[in-house]
């Protein structure tokens, strides 16, 4: 075998090849290569001040691939972030920034763009600033000695998986009942978040509704070979509609696919490149396609006039501009860089005050103490009635300055440490996997993240038990009709 593509079964998280080491070097001295004569054209020291700490973020996130001593694995939590939050970021928008500058911005109407550039620049030495953090968070970190689990025999996974779904059904059941009827469950992106459904009888339908997207992975965790069978995509098709449906989540429909792909990836150790590239594809059209589907009802009085275009084309070409103004002219960041705290005091640990009160039901308590998200709509963009990321270094800023986004992410990097700890020792348990996949994709260190992550982990806990519960099998046959025999 050629060298450049033996991965070395040295590591549970995937030995990273030396090809792909060559390769994500590279694309990161491309994007670097590729935006400087933009910059030199601009003839503006503003814009040569935004490049230089936008080379300075990309160094930061080259460094543990220019240390050929480092054992890499695409796993690894800190590589992984690295992937999934640095070069999946420059990809989606951030590598546009150094070549075009920032025109506009959304919530700072009035500022020029030379000082918009100068705030990107800003905004890029912090990205470089937490990253470092991360490293040493993680280098620092205790080194403790994990527990090996037992790894335990599940028991009627396809049954359990649609007892799951129908669970999640109901929530969608209660909302179509709430909301008089399933067309105006669809409107509901369409309409004022102080009159949606949510507004008056509290979020938990939602989430009920959205639960069923858990259980096809936890299934795959325990039995990889699921994938293969026809019940399991049925399945996990039936909940990824019922969660669209009722939250109306391009995020939460698509997601569950990837992490389904990592734990098959995490279990044969295989990186299968065409299914990636085919599943980018099919992401991008989903987050297109629904994209446009809920900005059509939010165009439409009822749900028979949305309209939607019906062109995939346009559904990516409509993704890729939506990520790239995440990044630029809609970036929560941005605006929390340029108004703190000149013009918006600090928190000093606010946002994170609404961490305890996770899964209580607003219909329950009333006024929760809002996240990141809601602070920053209702304080910088002055919308109370959205929510918008603040990225977890706008989080960490806004809360405690510079100091913030230090110690936030060294403390990412010690929990990034301890994780993988836990996994390296407990690589084949089922429920290990699905509690390292789920931290890997939604445990960032900011509020919206961490919400994500508790709503997602805890349902998958209970799941996680209900499939290892053992049952009575001759209770089922004697309540199931005719020939069904289900699956024990």
């Amino acid at each position: 075998m050629n060298p450049w593509y033996h991965r070395r079964n040295v590591t549970p998280f995937i030995s990273v090849t030396p090809a792909e080491r060559l390769v994500l070097l590279g694309v990161l001295v491309a994007i670097a290569g590729v935006t400087l004569p933009f910059t030199l054209a601009a003839d503006d020291v503003r814009r040569l001040l935004l490049y230089g700490a936008f080379l300075a973020y990309l160094l930061c996130l080259a460094l543990p691939f220019l240390l050929r001593r480092v054992q890499l694995g695409i796993f690894h939590p800190i590589i992984f972030y690295i992937i999934w939050v640095g070069v999946r970021g420059l990809v989606n928008g951030q590598a546009v920034l150094p070549a075009t500058g920032l025109e506009y911005h959304r919530a700072l109407t009035g500022v020029i763009e030379g000082d918009l550039n100068l705030l990107v620049a800003k905004s890029f030495l912090l990205d470089a600033i937490a990253v470092l953090s991360l490293y040493l968070g993680y280098m620092v970190g205790p080194r403790l000695r994990m527990p090996v689990f037992m790894i335990p025999k599940p028991q009627g996974l396809a049954l359990k998986t649609a007892i799951w779904v129908g669970i999640s059904t109901l929530g969608l059941v209660a909302l179509v009942a709430i909301g008089d009827g399933l067309a105006q469950v669809l409107m509901q992106r369409g309409i004022a978040s102080d009159q949606r459904i949510a507004a008056h009888v509290g979020g938990q339908w939602n989430y009920l509704a959205g639960i069923g997207v858990v259980a096809p992975i936890v299934w795959l965790a325990f039995q990889p070979s699921a994938i293969r069978r026809p019940v399991f995509w049925a399945l996990l098709l039936a909940a990824l509609l019922l969660k669209f449906v009722s939250t109306g989540s391009r995020g939460g429909t698509v997601l569950p696919l990837i992490m389904l792909g990592a734990i098959w990836t995490l279990h044969y150790k295989i990186v299968p490149y065409r299914a990636i590239v085919f599943g980018l594809l099919l992401a991008l059209i989903l987050i297109g396609g629904l994209g446009q589907l809920r900005a059509a009802t939010q165009r439409a009085a009822t749900f028979e006039q949305v309209a939607v275009e019906s062109n995939p084309i346009e559904w990516i070409r409509a993704a890729m501009d939506d990520l790239q103004r995440r990044s630029g002219e809609d970036s929560g960041q941005l605006a929390i860089l340029a108004r703190v705290p000149d013009q918006v005091p600090y928190l000093y640990g606010e946002s994170y005050l609404s961490i305890p009160f996770i899964f209580v039901p607003s219909a329950v308590w009333g006024d929760k103490p809002d996240a990141g998200g809601k602070l920053n709509a209702i304080r910088i963009y002055e919308q109370p009635l959205t929510a918008i990321p603040p990225g977890p270094v706008g989080e960490a800023y806004w809360n405690f300055s510079f100091g913030g986004v230090v110690f936030v992410f060294a403390l990412y990097g010690t929990l990034l440490r301890l994780l993988a700890a836990l996994y390296r020792a407990n690589s084949a348990h089922p429920g290990v996997t699905v509690f390292f996949v789920f931290a890997l994709f939604y445990m960032q260190p900011h509020t919206p993240s961490i919400y994500n992550f508790l709503h997602n982990v805890v349902p998958a806990a209970v799941i996680f038990v209900s499939f290892v519960m053992r049952i009575d099998g001759r209770i089922i046959l004697k309540m199931a009709p005719g020939p069904f025999r289900p699956e024990m």
